[in-house]
């Protein structure tokens, strides 16, 4: 029979564990019931729903890192009779591993981790972008979960290369999801992952951590900070698809541009002391120097 690797081992004995320490707890909730007649204090139920979500969150992202569901369960059983992790314990035959979901889980993360380093680039790389931390949260959970599953799941650096290809891949391969994508594009793609919720990533990259699993660094995937800082120099500020309405006086300041008109004192000084072109001469009373005028039959009187 298949036996468990020793990451795997560590997962199945905090889920065992936990679910030891889960039956502890329901045992003190109810002895305290029975003596008190009242329910446990709010501090009890602090504890319990920390365990709990705690074992939830490793079983999920065990799951996806291909540990068997019935390894799991089995754990999960003897833990809950109150029975401690013992490495001499036997494990049920596993369920053929589901590759396909495996793997196809991984590499929508990682497409994802491509997509936000690139989307977080491009939209600090614009003009009155200050956004605090931007989307650093998500993609702390984000990459930090991925990091784990694959610890859990033994993928080597080889393994990594032939997914995903080497870093320099990875880093081409996330400016090209931006090709094309004008600024008003990017900025809305940008606000649908700072709202994505990656607490259950979060919470799974917590569990995997407390079960001994690294959640920082794996040779099958690069480093966040390497990462962001190359595609970062290699991203280009995107262009925006429509130009902003130009004011009155925008528009007149180009429309001078445009007839290459520009403005000189000197040549203003001139016209303001040369003599005009059409006047009257000086003292002269236009109505005087009409002399005749014309009657309505065209004789002049």
């Amino acid at each position: 029979m298949k036996e468990p690797t020793p990451a795997q081992v560590k997962v199945l004995e905090s889920v065992q564990n936990q679910s030891v320490h889960l039956r502890a707890l329901h045992a003190t909730a109810t002895e305290h019931q029975q003596r008190t007649g009242q329910r446990p204090p709010p501090e009890w139920y602090a504890e319990f729903h920390h365990h709990a979500v705690a074992r939830e969150a490793l079983t999920e992202a065990a799951l996806a890192a291909a540990v068997p569901r019935a390894w799991i369960d089995r754990v999960r059983e003897r833990g809950e009779r109150g029975i401690t992790w013992h490495p001499d314990l036997s494990l049920r035959a596993p369920e053929p591993i589901e590759w396909d979901r495996v793997l196809d889980g991984l590499d929508r993360d990682v497409q994802r981790l491509r997509e936000w380093t690139a989307l977080d680039a491009a939209h600090h790389s614009q003009p009155g972008t200050a956004d605090g931390a931007g989307l650093d949260g998500n993609l702390h959970a984000l990459h930090t979960r991925t990091v784990g599953v694959a610890n859990l799941f033994g993928l080597t650096a080889g393994q990594g290369r032939q997914l995903w290809g080497t870093t320099r891949d990875w880093v081409q391969a996330s400016v090209a999801m931006l090709d094309g994508v004008p600024a008003e594009g990017i900025a809305q793609r940008w606000q649908q992952a700072l709202r994505t919720d990656t607490s259950s990533y979060a919470r799974q990259a917590t569990a995997l951590a407390d079960a001994g699993i690294p959640i920082d660094t794996t040779t099958a995937l690069p480093r966040l900070e390497n990462l962001r800082a190359r595609v970062a120099a290699s991203v280009q500020p995107p262009q925006p698809l429509f130009q902003p309405a130009l004011t009155a006086a925008d528009q007149i300041e180009a429309a001078v541009d445009a007839a290459n008109l520009t403005y000189s004192p000197d040549v203003d000084l001139e016209f303001a002391t040369a003599p005009p072109v059409f006047s009257d001469p000086e003292g002269a009373d236009p109505w005087t120097e009409i002399t005749t005028l014309p009657t309505a039959d065209g004789i002049e009187r």
